[in-house]
């Protein structure tokens, strides 16, 4: 019987840093240290553990030799073979936290013959003499000592101890070429006694001659000479990125719009770095870069002029990338403390974030600028699509209104004449209300049609969208609205559907009810089956019985009408809509999106409108049924129910089923049953089901009146595409936008003297030439022109730019 080899958690921490503490030495961890919490057999091998180690903390060895250490009673243990990986893991499982393996690379080992006894089975080792030691013990790196045990502040043997030649097979290259260094070992180990293995004293190499150069803590190779950058402000983040991460300062010594330069913050110092701007003097050139530091790094500063705003913006951006990411301004301060070693206040890590946001997002006010270009570019690249901008008589937004092409055609052609519309409140600087209308599919997924952003949820607002939305989908005939009781929303279905029917949320009913009434739970039962009832006789049943238990709330059910929740008493057809929980469900998932400037969350709803577009169309692709799943599962429910209903003929396809407590009338030509669910659903009822299995008809989805549930109509219903808009900078622009020059151009312009060359003006917005930021195509300013950019009201309104009360593009 074999028993179970127990498993060992441990942490392999890489990309450290080694350096010298009360004269020994210690592993710092910098922005770039990687830790991973992993489980690993007890019986784990050397080779196993190193090649593991390699390949999970993606260490490149092209260059030296791997090692591992970890450790133990205030001392460094070495990982050389089998024996030291079965005391590490006795060690691991006895302790009570997870220990910390060091993975690092030994660079001086990369020309300096075997050393390493990681090949071999049964290795051993020896310490030299002590005297010895600390004849070395300055100026040695731990990196230059193979002993696989040395005290936190004692000094390092300088030799390496011998192995065992591997064995056939294990850490030799199958290749016949070997290069001299390894001939050279060979020979080495063949003057060696075959029944002693001693370890062989290296020769001490020749230290270096001690300069002022002082190695960066981690050299980055994010700028270097001949380098290209767009932007000055990219040159000069990711030179601050670079130093910051060295741990060194540097200062701004020379800075125009042709040059930049940047000397070392410490006098003396020879580093140097110097830029030059190329073409048209918006990118610029490594000219000259001498990066080795010559100042002593002795001296300690606990703050830097490099952890600003921009700098610390661009390394934690990809901590906002995500919408509903919590990153606080907290956390930027004691990550900075912690990876770097700065003390930096409370303010600039509050900047730091809000400048991360701007780079991921975009600026709030300037996203208000870049709206009808955006919005012009998604109706290009989606045809069908309609948008449409409302401003005052100022030019200032109120209110904009978009729907895909995808999405109409996909209501009109294949769902269901339900529409549920809803509005939640936008977060961030500039406060508003964000409005939603969706539909169900035949699978009873939601299927986003159209939303909008406007300043308040009043009936003005609400209005517009809606006269927006008819322009999309028309008045089709039986159109049902779903919504909660907001008047803003009742009078504008009044004004401009008139034809369509407005049903109530039955969720919110219930709400409503508990604050006249605390009964809420006595409450819940009958009224729900009131509200699904299909026949008035059953809702009436279940009113008696509310208006006997909760009074209040049967009341108040009555003042509300009951035609507008009772699925007995509607006029026009819910099906099994008799909730906004699908809009509800759209605002929940946007909670964080709605913190995104506007653009921002328009272009949220259109990624994953093409995502869900996308999934479903493979899932549809995948349906071989002639039903979708949700309409089977329904279908299979009511089987079940019927299996022992007994059926009567009465006429020609005119049946009566008795379901052991009424009889029921089923019509199969006309697709009629007394107990309606079969009109009023959409799809077959038990007493249907029972017939079909009188008369033997085997396929029941024959007995499906309506095509939404149709498998073929839900693999229509996500056969269109949704493409994404693309970057700014390939964005088109929408000429009508653009306010026309008043007066005819100038004629008397200045002439050029002797020698002086006339220069392009440059947008600031675009960065393109030609042109200045009033009069930008790609990003318009005010229709006057005498501001760059949206001005801020008071009440968190935004200053738009344009000429009409409304913008739509045709």
């Amino acid at each position: 019987m074999s028993c179970a080899v127990e498993k060992v958690k441990l942490i392999l921490r890489s990309n450290g840093e080694w350096v010298e503490v009360n004269d020994g030495w210690d592993y710092v961890c910098n922005v770039e240290t990687v830790e991973h919490r992993v489980k690993l057999f007890s019986n784990c091998k050397y080779q196993h553990l190193l090649h593991y180690a390699e390949k999970k903390c993606e260490i490149d060895t092209s260059f030296g030799e791997l090692r591992l250490v970890y450790k133990h009673d205030c001392q460094l243990k070495m990982l050389t073979n089998d024996e030291d990986v079965s005391g590490f893991m006795e060690f691991a499982s006895n302790s009570t936290k997870p220990p910390t393996l060091f993975v690092y690379v030994d660079y001086s080992m990369c020309s300096d013959g075997d050393g390493d006894g990681g090949g071999s089975s049964n290795p051993t080792t020896q310490e030299g003499d002590g005297n010895q030691s600390q004849m070395q013990q300055s100026n040695i790196n731990p990196s230059c000592s193979h002993d696989h045990t040395y005290g936190l502040n004692d000094s390092y043997p300088d030799f390496v101890p011998e192995t065992q030649q591997p064995q056939e097979g294990e850490g030799q290259d199958d290749d016949d070429d070997d290069d001299d260094d390894d001939d050279h070992d060979i020979n080495i180990r063949e003057g060696l006694n075959d029944y002693f293995d001693a370890p062989v004293f290296l020769p001490t190499p020749e230290l270096p001659i001690p300069t002022n150069q002082v190695p960066p803590y981690n050299r980055s190779q994010m700028v270097t000479i001949d380098q290209i950058f767009e932007t000055k402000d990219q040159m000069i983040v990711d030179l601050g990125i670079k130093c910051l991460k060295e741990g060194f300062e540097y200062r701004t010594h020379r800075s125009s719009k042709d040059r930049y330069e940047a000397l070392c913050v410490n006098d003396g110092c020879e580093w140097r770095f110097t830029a030059r701007s190329v073409g048209d003097k918006r990118m610029f050139h490594v000219r000259k870069f001498h990066d080795v530091h010559t100042c002593s790094r002795t001296q300690l500063n606990s703050k830097n002029r490099l952890a600003n705003k921009k700098v610390l913006g661009y390394l934690m951006k990809s901590k906002f990338l995500k919408a509903g990411r919590t990153y606080r301004s907290q956390d930027i301060v004691d990550d900075v403390n912690e990876k770097f070693g700065l003390n930096i206040g409370y303010a600039t890590g509050w900047r730091a974030r809000w400048n991360a946001l701007s780079l991921i997002r975009g600026s709030p006010s300037e996203s208000f600028t870049r709206l009808p270009t955006y919005l012009y570019n998604l109706e290009i690249t989606n045809p069908g699509t309609r948008t449409a901008i409302k401003v005052d008589p100022s030019g200032r937004f109120e209110e904009c209104f978009v729907a895909l092409g995808v999405a109409i055609d996909t209501f009109l052609q294949n769902l269901r004449r339900v529409l549920i519309i809803d509005a939640a409140h936008l977060k961030g600087p500039y406060l508003g209300t964000m409005f939603l209308v969706v539909a169900m599919d035949g699978n009873n997924n939601i299927v986003p049609i159209a939303f909008g952003v406007g300043r308040s949820e009043t009936a003005d607002e609400w209005t517009w969208f809606l006269r927006m939305l008819k322009q999309c989908i028309g008045e089709p005939e039986g159109l049902v609205f779903m919504s909660d009781r907001a008047a803003s929303i009742n009078a504008a279905i009044t004004a401009i559907f008139p034809n369509a029917h407005h049903a109530l949320c039955c969720r919110h009913l219930v709400m409503n009810v508990r604050s006249r009434d605390p009964r809420i739970k006595i409450f819940k039962t009958p009224y729900w089956k009131a509200c699904k009832a299909y026949t008035t006789h059953v809702f009436d049943r279940m009113m008696n019985v509310l208006q006997l238990s909760v009074p209040a709330g049967a009341q108040l059910m009555e003042e509300v009408g009951v035609h507008r929740w009772s699925r007995a008493h509607f006029p026009g057809i819910r099906y099994n809509i008799m909730t906004s929980n699908s809009a509800e469900s759209i605002n929940v998932m946007s909670r964080f999106a709605r913190r995104l400037p506007i653009v921002g969350l328009i272009e949220y709803f259109r990624a994953f409108q093409q995502k869900w577009y996308f999934l479903r169309r493979a899932y549809a692709d995948a349906l071989q049924h002639p039903l979708t799943e949700w309409a089977q599962k329904k279908i299979w429910k009511r089987i079940g129910k019927s299996a022992t209903w007994t059926v009567q003929g009465i006429g020609h396809n005119i049946w009566e089923v008795n379901d052991h407590r009424q009889d029921a009338r089923v019509d199969m030509s006309h697709g009629i049953c007394d107990c309606r669910q079969w009109q009023l659903s959409g799809l077959p009822c038990g007493h249907a089901i029972a017939v079909a299995k009188a008369i033997d008809l085997r396929d029941v989805s024959q007995l499906v009146p309506v095509p939404y549930y149709k498998t073929e109509n839900y693999k229509a219903t996500y056969s269109g595409l949704i493409y994404p808009v693309g970057p700014p900078n390939t964005w088109q622009s929408p000429k009508s936008l653009c306010a026309p020059r008043v007066g005819r151009p100038s004629v008397n312009a200045r002439r050029p003297s002797r020698g002086e060359s006339s220069s392009q003006r440059k947008c600031p917005r675009c960065n393109e030439n030609g042109h200045k930021s009033d009069t930008c195509p790609l990003f318009p300013s005010s229709a006057s022109g005498s501001s760059q950019r949206s001005t801020l009201e008071p009440h968190g309104t935004i200053a738009f730019d344009s000429l009409d009360q409304e913008i739509q593009f045709d």
